[in-house]
Parts: C-alpha cells; sequence; structure tokens
C-alpha cells in the first residue's frame, strides 16, 4: 500500500495600503498590485482628511479591491485595522508611494510559505532614478537573503514596511502592531523595526530576501531627510528602549549600545578626527529623546506593546468594511 504525504495548504493572501492625503500616488500603487491576476485581495485603508482617495479609486473596476475608510490615526493603527479585516494567512504591505512588479503579491507569499518560522518576511525597497544632488530616496537593497533569530542581528538593519509580508495569525496573537509607532503616532516611525523585533522576542524569525523587491518614489530633499533623521532616531531610541523596560536586558542593552555607538555617535566623532564639521549629531539627540522616553513607558508582557497606546478595535468607522466595501 502506498502513501502520499499530504501537502501543506496553500497559503492565501491579502493586500494591505495604508494611505492618508496621497490620492495621486496612491492609485498608481493600487494599480501596480491589481496588474497581476490572482486570487487576492487588496485592502486600502485610508485616515485621509478628504473623500480624495475614495474618488480617485472609483475608477478602478476590480473586485478585488476593498476601500476602507478610518477616522484613527496613525500608520500602527491603519496597518492593525488592515490585519484585523484581512482574510488571508499572509498580508503583504507596501506604501502609497511604492510601485510593486508584477507578481510581487505571489513571490511575497512563497518566501512566507519557504519559511515557516518566519513571522515577518521584508523584500529589497529601490528607488527610481532622480537627481542625486537635490536629495534622496529611502531604500533598502540587500544583496543576499537573510534569516534572523535575535534582535542584537537587527544592529545591522531590518527591511522597511514599504515591502514588508506578515503571518497573519502569528502577529495577532502577539498583539499585532504597537500603535504608538508609526508616522501620526507618539513615534512617528519604526512601526516595522518594532514588529521584527517583537517577532523575534516571541521566537519567530525575521526574513529578508534579496529575489523581490518594489519601487519607492518617495524622494525627499536633504531639509527634509535632516527632519526626517532626527524623527527616526526617536523612535530607533526608543525601540532600543523597550526590550530593556520589557527584562530583555543583555539583547536590549547590546542592540541599544551598538546602534548608537556605531551608528549616531561614531560617524561625526570621525568628522571631528578629520577635521571636518561634523554632520549627523541629530542622531544622538533623536536616539537619546526617545531612549529616555521608552525607558519611562510601561511594556505589556504578553504583547511587548507601550501600555500608554493599546491597539483598539475597529470602531464605527470601520463598520461598511465589514460589509465588505468592494469596488465594483
Amino acid at each position: 500500500m502506498t502513501t502520499t504525504a499530504a501537502r501543506p495548504h496553500p497559503l492565501r493572501s491579502s493586500v494591505v495600503v495604508c494611505t492618508r492625503n496621497r490620492a495621486p500616488s496612491l492609485v498608481r500603487t493600487v494599480q501596480s498590485i491589481l496588474r497581476t491576476a490572482g486570487d487576492y485581495e487588496v485592502l486600502v485603508i485610508d485616515q485621509g482628511d478628504d473623500q480624495a482617495a475614495e474618488a480617485a479609486l472609483s475608477s478602478l473596476q476590480d473586485i478585488r479591491l476593498r476601500y476602507v475608510r478610518s477616522t484613527r490615526r496613525g500608520k500602527g493603527a491603519a496597518l492593525n485595522d488592515g490585519l484585523r479585516l484581512a482574510t488571508g494567512d499572509v498580508v503583504v504591505c507596501t506604501d502609497d508611494d511604492c510601485e510593486v512588479p508584477e507578481g510581487w503579491v505571489e513571490a511575497m507569499t512563497a518566501v512566507m510559505a519557504a519559511q515557516p518560522a518566519a513571522a515577518v518576511v521584508f523584500c529589497n525597497v529601490l528607488p527610481p532614478l532622480y537627481d542625486r544632488t537635490a536629495g534622496y530616496v529611502p531604500a533598502y537593497e540587500r544583496q543576499q537573503d537573510r534569516c534572523l533569530t535575535s534582535i542584537v542581528e537587527a544592529r545591522r538593519g531590518l527591511g522597511l514596511g514599504a515591502g514588508m509580508a506578515l503571518r497573519r495569525e502569528t502577529v495577532l496573537a502577539f498583539g499585532g502592531f504597537d500603535e504608538a509607532f508609526g508616522p501620526g503616532s507618539r513615534f512617528a516611525s519604526g512601526d516595522d523595526w518594532d514588529i521584527s523585533l517583537r517577532a523575534m522576542l516571541r521566537g519567530f524569525k525575521v526574513y529578508d530576501t534579496s529575489q523581490v523587491s518594489v519601487l519607492h518614489h518617495g524622494f525627499r530633499t536633504f531639509a527634509e531627510g535632516r527632519a526626517h533623521a532626527y524623527r527616526d532616531w526617536i523612535s530607533i531610541g526608543a525601540l532600543c528602549a523597550k526590550p530593556i523596560r520589557a527584562g530583555y536586558y543583555g539583547s536590549g542593552a547590546a542592540l541599544a549600545a551598538w546602534l548608537f555607538a556605531v551608528e549616531a555617535l561614531w560617524p561625526p566623532f570621525r568628522d571631528v578626527l578629520k577635521l571636518r564639521k561634523p554632520t549627523g549629531l541629530s542622531r544622538i539627540a533623536g536616539f537619546s529623546r526617545g531612549f529616555a522616553g521608552g525607558l519611562c513607558t510601561p511594556v505589556e508582557k504578553q504583547t511587548l506593546m507601550f501600555r500608554s497606546v493599546q491597539p483598539r478595535h475597529a470602531g464605527a468607522s470601520m463598520a461598511a468594511a465589514h460589509a465588505d466595501h468592494a469596488r465594483k
């Protein structure tokens, strides 16, 4: 008698795009996702100040598209709304100023399927051609795949939420996103890093794939970049303080010491040694402010989220989503 091993059930996919006041670029993003035929849904979580995004998306005739209007604020909150409303096993995320290649959803889902111990998967985030004398585009590119199992390994960097996939039930089991992080929140970035660090502290892996990428159109001038750097380093400081506050003293202190010494303190010190005007001082100031704020904030031990901002279940503004607000 011959027996056949049962094949694992294929993972189903949902795509979540969080947006606020970026209707033109949002349409480009959603069009690029829907360009590939496939059995997946696309949820747009809109926290915008008006109905511009809804109006702009009305021209896209695709039953896979679901528009959700939310009165809540902060990207962490929007991502949690998307996680709870999604029906897929894997939730694939990109930003409203990105463009994805054909087959991107399937490729990200395939990586997640091949890495059953991973809760989070990141792909490369690449810039388009732009004038490098006028500014820059945030990007993340790896030449080889990488599997992270300890938060100390994050000292070499983590991926961007512009190209991210999440194992839905796993992430929801440890609370979803900490709504204290992300644009519009107390710490205005770091939602992607926070979910990664918490996943590893809970025993799951974070996987980087070098085989998949998205295009990021988020150009910033150098002046905008300096402001964003300070904002980001406040969040990094808080991210480093949280494990220590939660009792992970060794790994938390190691990560904090490395990032502060190597990424924040050393660059301006090196400039001084070379008799140049020190640059990057905002990193030191930002990290110090965020680290102090994080140490002063209690952490919920079960979810590893700051207690001051707990995730809330979708309110009345989400009712239309439960009624399957599909575009036809």
